[in-house]
């Protein structure tokens, strides 16, 4: 058997076992939540008529593709090994594949490693990312701009930023050059590339007509949260003609350019809406500049646009709620939107690519107890059949029990609240109990996957997350009842979380541990001292503790127009309210801490300095307060998106849990 007939086997096998059905086991273990996803990506090609994913199985990652028109949906290609990480997938068109890889940026060196060491992982070399296109049947393969040499010295060769309509052979390509953002027409048969526009260094996207001529620029200012819109006028040049601000969990957005959008030739974006307080999506007339609504709801905010398949071009766009859920101008679509939602149920979900005809969807959906699944809808039957779970093996253990719930806060405040219940819960009995604040604070919880709130009830506790006042989503007034709250009112929903399950008796008054990452951190640190004997411990990871020192750090970074707007409303005046930031900063306050505390710091983290943790430790340590301390070397501001940081930083956090409420 050759090696690719070999690896092609092994992949079936693997293949059969994850789309099998499998009866529930026991609570998944650390290292269930440390594996890779055993399928990583999925995606249906424009005929329809093959599958194409991104397979973990051991130490190999690969492309396999599958023709789904036969019986068995037999595979016709894999391309893979132990050196390259293909992570994603994009159909070039009917026949060409874009594969978005990792791969060593001394490949020869690694490979001669692999031979001779036989504790060789792939994880120890540096990884750079680029884009193969190869035939379907895993034939012919091209790397993409490999001949601009120029480039070699970007880490990323791979953002495909726009699929052109009338032109299935090439893409465009985003790469730094010279100390500019600048996009290629790439030729996804030979790999040539040719220039088509540029921008500075803080430009994360461009936006093109459907020939790929650009249209409009977007620069982001990372600490402001600001989006700069630029518009590429004809005879050259751009001009700027817009600003959006972001909300705290916006971020994740720039690469989707969810709050951006083209309807024909005009820019669409998000905007808040002064009146109702909720966001809404408006165009800029690129002829008048005139902006108008296209998109508002009175009492729930739009989340951002829809697109058509491999364009820029709006065709709906998403409402925020508990989940998400799209709203679409075309009603045939709608229709069938809607017949997929009634049968998904209280899960979030999206087309994550369709046949050209629309007759087969490949549908990606997940949830508090579901990390993603994939399932293939077909249009004609209106059936949702199940393809694979991503997280085979946490989808075999069985993950915590999800609720939504409105608890109303001391003052009548509704609170909405999402709980996790770990399979030993018993109704009647009260249970240890985790109170885990969102980060932001101007960010929320939603009825979704959480990986810490799973890993964390999976170890036998009640989970609540409550989205205390300052969350978005719930309108300006509620957003706005949180600035300069910190420690406040914020505080407060998030004890009246406790209140709220121990008044049910869900949980155990005497064994309550808080635990956040941010502002999540701060809230966990802010409640053993605000309210000292709630709580038997607290866990902080990346946590704020001095907030004036924190409002200087940010004002390196925010543009000083943005000031009043990012920090002084929403925190505090660094000198003017000097008294009110030194009151609600724990490390100022650490001899009224009573229960134990266990701080996680990433020493690179540009948002919450290394410098706050570490004050935050001197001033337990001088107060006598017990604690543990994890520090992170070259960790930035997520303490758990490295698998290396998991595997101490999980176990840590069961054993300090294991040890205080148990």
């Amino acid at each position: 058997m050759t090696k690719t007939a070999a690896l092609a086997s092994a992949i079936l096998i693997l293949l059969f076992a994850v789309l099998a059905s499998q009866a529930a086991s026991a609570a998944p273990d650390v290292a269930d939540f440390l594996r890779e996803a055993d399928i990583r990506d999925m995606e249906l090609s424009p005929d329809g008529t093959h599958l194409a994913m991104v397979v973990n199985q051991g130490t190999t990652r690969s492309v396999v593709v599958r023709d789904i028109t036969k019986p068995g949906m037999p595979i016709i290609g894999v391309y893979g090994d132990d050196l390259i990480r293909p992570n994603y997938l994009y159909w070039g068109n009917n026949e060409r594949l874009l594969v978005v890889l990792s791969v060593p940026a001394d490949l020869a060196r690694a490979t001669r490693e692999k031979k001779r060491f036989k504790d060789f992982d792939i994880y120890d070399y540096f990884m750079i990312s680029r884009v193969t296109a190869i035939d379907r049947d895993m034939k012919n393969p091209v790397v993409l701009m490999e001949g601009e040499r120029a480039l070699h010295h970007n880490l990323s060769l791979s953002r495909i930023t726009n699929f052109l309509l009338n032109d299935d052979d090439h893409v465009l390509i985003d790469a730094y050059r010279s100390g500019r953002r600048v996009q290629f027409r790439v030729n996804i048969n030979t790999g040539d590339a040719q220039e088509v526009t540029s921008g500075p260094d803080r430009t994360f996207r461009f936006f093109n007509d459907d020939d790929g001529n650009p249209r409009f620029r977007f620069d982001f200012v990372a600490r402001s949260r600001v989006i700069v819109v630029y518009e590429y006028r004809d005879g050259g040049g751009w001009k700027k003609v817009e600003k959006i601000y972001l909300d705290t969990d916006d971020e994740d957005s720039l690469a989707t350019a969810g709050l951006i959008a083209l309807q024909g030739s005009d820019l669409v974006f998000r905007r808040r809406n002064e009146g109702t307080g909720y966001f809404e999506l408006l165009i800029l007339d690129s002829e008048t500049g005139e902006r108008r609504p296209l998109a508002s709801l009175p009492d729930r905010d739009v989340g951002g646009a829809v697109f058509a398949r491999r364009t820029d071009q709006i065709i709906g766009y998403t409402v925020e709620e508990d989940y998400v859920r799209h709203v679409y101008f075309d009603k045939e679509i709608q229709a069938d939107y809607d017949a997929i939602a009634a049968q998904v149920g209280d899960y979030n979900f999206d087309v994550s690519s369709a046949s050209d005809a629309r007759n087969l969807s490949l549908v990606r959906t997940w949830g508090p107890d579901d990390p993603t699944s994939y399932h293939l809808w077909n249009a004609g039957t209106e059936t949702l059949s199940f393809l694979a779970d991503a997280y085979q093996k946490l989808a075999d253990a069985g993950l915590s029990a999800p609720a939504m719930a409105t608890y109303k806060a001391r003052d009548g405040q509704p609170i909405r609240a999402y709980i996790l219940f770990p399979a030993a819960y018993e109704s009647g009995r009260a249970h240890p109990t985790v109170v885990l604040p969102h980060g932001g604070p101007q960010s929320r919880s939603r009825y979704s996957y959480n990986e810490l709130a799973q890993f964390l009830s999976t170890r036998g506790y009640v989970v609540i997350q409550p989205n205390f006042r300052g969350s978005v989503g719930y309108g300006r007034d509620f957003e706005e009842a949180g600035y300069r709250e910190w420690g406040g009112v914020m505080q407060d929903d998030v004890t009246d979380a406790v209140t709220f399950l121990t008044e049910r008796g869900i949980a155990d008054p005497d064994r309550v541990c808080i635990v956040g990452a941010s502002y999540g951190g701060y809230a966990a640190l802010m409640g053993v001292v605000k309210t000292p004997s709630l709580y038997r411990c607290a866990i902080s990871l990346n946590g704020v503790t001095h907030l004036e020192n924190q409002v200087r750090h940010d004002m390196q970074y925010v543009d000083k127009d943005d000031w009043q707007k990012i920090l002084y409303d929403r925190i505090g005046h660094p000198r003017d309210d000097k008294a009110l930031l030194d009151r609600n900063s724990p490390a100022l306050r650490a001899d009224e801490i009573k229960a134990p505390v266990l701080l996680v710091a990433g020493t690179r983290d540009p948002i919450v300095p290394y410098s706050q943790s570490r004050m935050m430790r001197k001033a337990l340590e001088k107060a006598g307060v017990p604690h543990e301390f994890i520090e992170l070397e070259d960790t930035g501001h997520n303490p758990i998106y490295y698998r290396e940081d998991r595997e101490e930083v999980f176990p840590a956090i069961e054993a300090f849990l294991k040890k205080h409420l148990q």
